[in-house]
């Protein structure tokens, strides 16, 4: 690999299922229809809104792996939908990260053989913020060091006390490599001496500023992720704290990257 300048996380990459190994010479547009790679499964067929069918990879490279002859994802849009189905036993499995807790302890309730278990995901909560926009970046300035949005609301909102607070990698224990607590705490931002010598803007800094969220209607998540949709609907509750005035805009995720 000839990179065009340094990545000291390229290990860690090829490590995880985030740079995936595919042919070059295949057009995306062909990829999105039939995705060519070197998983322990190969693609067999995708039926738009219906499901995604993999058959087990002869040719992996590791030998006897992988177990399984093949795997079958059902698209259901529809979060409540998905874990009706998931209790009536009809999927072996489902994706954790549109289980909100209330749902899960549904699931622990209705359907007790299942493996149901909460711990720290890879996910995070994180906000972006386009400096470009003048008044936003000097209230933000203004309100930093914890005046502003405060993670332990989303935490305790989002995941009923279920969290870590952590910087930008996973916090010890789950993760290998995240800042113990004590450091964190020491961070513009975190920590209640933060907290204290806060500057808080007012009603002078006014400003308003557009909070958008990702919307997946081709994978099999909802319509409108509440992974994404309720953080998003919180922060802008937050913001009128340091009077921004937070507009929530749905925006396809495949537009919202870009």
């Amino acid at each position: 690999m000839h990179l065009k300048r340094p990545q000291p996380a390229l290990l860690a990459l090829l490590a995880s299922g985030d740079t995936p190994i595919y042919p070059c010479h295949v057009s995306p547009r062909d990829m999105r229809q039939h995705p060519i790679g070197t998983g322990p499964f190969k693609f067999v067929e995708y039926k738009p809104n219906q499901n995604i069918k993999l058959a087990r990879n002869p040719d992996y490279w590791k030998p006897g792996r992988p177990y399984l002859d093949g795997v079958e994802y059902t698209i259901i849009p529809n979060r409540s939908t998905a874990i009706l189905a998931f209790i009536a036993g009809k999927f072996d499995m489902t994706f954790p990260y549109e289980v909100t807790i209330p749902l899960l302890r549904d699931i622990q309730t209705q359907s007790p053989q299942a493996i149901c278990e909460v711990g720290m995901a890879s996910e995070s909560i994180g906000v972006l913020v386009n400096r470009t926009g003048g008044a936003v970046r000097q209230c933000g300035a203004a309100a930093r060091d914890g005046a502003g949005p405060s993670i332990e609301i989303l935490i305790d909102i989002l995941g009923q006390g279920e969290g870590e607070i952590g910087g930008a990698l996973m916090p010890p224990p789950q993760g290998v490599w995240g800042m113990p607590p004590e450091m964190v705490q020491t961070l513009p931002g975190y920590g209640e001496t933060c907290r204290r010598t806060a500057r808080r803007p007012g009603p002078s800094c006014r400003s308003s500023a557009t909070a958008p969220t990702s919307v997946s209607r081709s994978r099999s998540r909802p319509a409108t992720s509440p992974s994404t949709a309720i953080p998003a609907a919180i922060l802008i509750d937050q913001l009128k704290e340091i009077y921004i005035d937070g507009e929530l805009e749905t925006i396809e995720t495949a537009n919202w990257v870009p």
